[in-house]
């Protein structure tokens, strides 16, 4: 995992929709006290001068996923 020292960002700076999911799934997240990089493989932060990262959220999926329905069904005789 390549993290540009560069591109971490405060929570304000990441898109609505991102902070809308992490407040939604980590409301215990002390969001000032972190930086975050959002990449198309998620969404990573890391705690103030911390080396320790963590991925915090999987990448949004555009369409649902395809599921198989069983159309037979099978009687006993």
């Amino acid at each position: 995992m390549s993290m540009d020292p560069s591109k971490w960002i405060n929570f304000e700076s990441l898109t609505s929709g991102t902070r809308s999911r992490i407040e939604t799934t980590y409301p215990y997240l002390k969001i000032e006290q972190c930086m975050f990089q959002e990449k198309d493989s998620g969404v990573f932060m890391k705690q103030g001068n911390s080396v320790k990262i963590e991925k915090l959220l999987d990448p949004v999926m555009d369409h649902q996923p395809r599921v198989n329905k069983v159309t037979k069904t099978r009687t006993r005789k």
